[in-house]
């Protein structure tokens, strides 16, 4: 068993200063900058599958990095799939993920200067001790899939707490055994991961109804009212159905707008974009909620047994 690191970008620690371990799962604040002459020793004397100086470029913005308890590189990658789905469950901003390291940052940071004893007085006290080229070799692997966000979404979390990360750790768990009993939550994953990177906001989320159609697949007329209906009963544990209802039913026709070719414009301050994501992060929670992805027929028979209970 080893620990792998994946620096994210776009996210930036609150309330915490020093690691967090959940199970498997921890989350590091950085509190190092990695120099070019850093890179330039990572790049000639360790394992990177890319430049040094991408590594450089992709670093900036990086404020926090997952760890991962896993037997190797590719078990890492599949533990760090549906922890991302779960962060963006929690509300979390879409972020990225830089790429996978054997080191933290706060590991390698300062590796050029600790290799002689005439720089390492230069750096600061915290970095003096720590590895080097002679005691350690960093292994630093491509990100295992693309993600990130091609713009700042108003009303998601950039700042990502203890408790939002404790819970979606909590949630992998759940999600990961749902993901074995209903193949479209794999397809769900791909489609919350992805989405956020499509450069237009209509063919974006245009996407996202791709992963909430795939839910109910025998839906083929009435399908703006019977969607929503749907989506909003899943929701019944959770809150307002008649409100989703409403929420749900514009979207699909914001859906049904780009599908046309028409473009999508804000209305009410209201951004169509992020309507569309939190109908689907927030199916994802419902989802996690139930245990379960129930079938249309399921979902009516709901309705119909909570009509009955009110009369």
């Amino acid at each position: 068993m080893g620990t792998y690191y994946a620096p994210l970008a776009g996210l930036i620690p609150q309330n915490f200063s020093d690691p967090i371990q959940c199970g498997k799962y921890g989350i590091i604040p950085r509190k190092w900058d990695v120099s070019i002459f850093d890179w330039a020793e990572l790049g000639s004397k360790h394992k990177m599958q890319f430049p040094f100086t991408a590594g450089d470029i992709r670093l900036k913005h990086c404020n926090l990095e997952i760890s991962l308890a896993a037997e190797s590189v590719d078990d890492a990658r599949r533990m760090l799939f549906p922890l991302h789905v779960m962060m963006y469950a929690q509300g979390v901003h879409p972020f990225s993920v830089q790429f996978m390291s054997s080191h933290s940052i706060n590991e390698y940071a300062g590796i050029n200067s600790r290799k002689s004893s005439y720089t390492i007085d230069s750096l600061p006290e915290g970095l003096r001790t720590g590895i080097s080229s002679a005691t350690a070799c960093v292994e630093m692997w491509e990100a295992p899939y693309t993600s990130g966000s091609v713009s700042r979404r108003e009303g998601l979390a950039r700042a990502l707490t203890p408790s939002a990360f404790m819970q979606a750790v909590e949630d992998v768990e759940r999600w990961t055994a749902l993901r074995g009993q209903y193949p479209v939550c794999s397809f769900i994953e791909r489609v919350l991961t992805s989405s956020p990177v499509v450069p237009d906001a209509g063919q974006s989320l245009l996407h996202i109804w791709t992963g909430l159609e795939a839910l109910f697949p025998k839906v083929q007329s009435e399908v703006s009212f019977r969607l929503a209906l749907y989506l909003a009963q899943m929701q019944a544990p959770l809150g307002d159905r008649q409100e989703f209802f409403q929420r749900a039913k514009r979207s699909y026709g914001d859906r049904s707008k780009v599908a046309h070719g028409g473009i999508i414009k804000a209305k009410n301050n209201q951004d169509p974009w992020m309507e569309a994501w939190t109908i689907l992060t927030h199916t994802v929670r419902a989802i996690l909620h139930r245990r379960s992805i129930p079938k249309e027929e399921e979902l009516i028979q709901e309705l119909l047994v909570a009509a009955d209970a009110r009369s």
